[in-house]
């Protein structure tokens, strides 16, 4: 069985450009074994990620990331069973979440800032899947 977890955290420190590439070099390194997919957003304050994979595969993982100091306040936005993935061909997306991107933000939430904590599931859902356009597998982070 096939699921797909999204949450939303904070940061507990600033969030560069290296930490990024370490996060991605891990989901690469760990998550094809655990037949892991999915795609992270973030900016310097906020990580926004969807998980999908087999249901105990994504579970361990989450509880991994709760425990992880990078982040806290870690909110699950949605979990379902799907039948197929968004995400299948990255084992971990990167999709910043820059200025550019504000009209986007505007459209799916309340303001032109990129705050997850704020939207609907399908919001979330509806803006992943627009941000996964332009996203790639490792690119040069840039956060704003």
């Amino acid at each position: 069985m096939l699921v797909r977890l999204t949450y939303a955290s904070r940061a507990s420190h600033q969030v560069t450009g290296e930490l990024i590439r370490e996060i991605l070099d891990s989901s690469q390194r760990n998550n094809p074994p655990q037949g892991l997919t999915g795609i992270l957003c973030c900016n310097a304050e906020i990580f926004l990620q969807a998980l999908e994979g087999p249901r105990d595969a994504v579970n361990a993982l989450y509880n991994r990331l709760a425990d992880d100091t990078r982040h806290k306040d870690l909110t699950i936005l949605d979990y379902a069973e799907i039948d197929s993935r968004l995400y299948s061909e990255w084992s971990m997306g990167w999709a910043g979440a820059r200025q550019a991107n504000r009209a986007l933000f505007l459209k799916y939430s309340r303001s032109d800032r990129f705050d997850p904590f704020s939207m609907t599931a399908t919001q979330v859902s509806k803006l992943l899947s627009e941000l996964s356009e332009s996203a790639s597998a490792i690119s040069s982070p840039v956060l704003s």
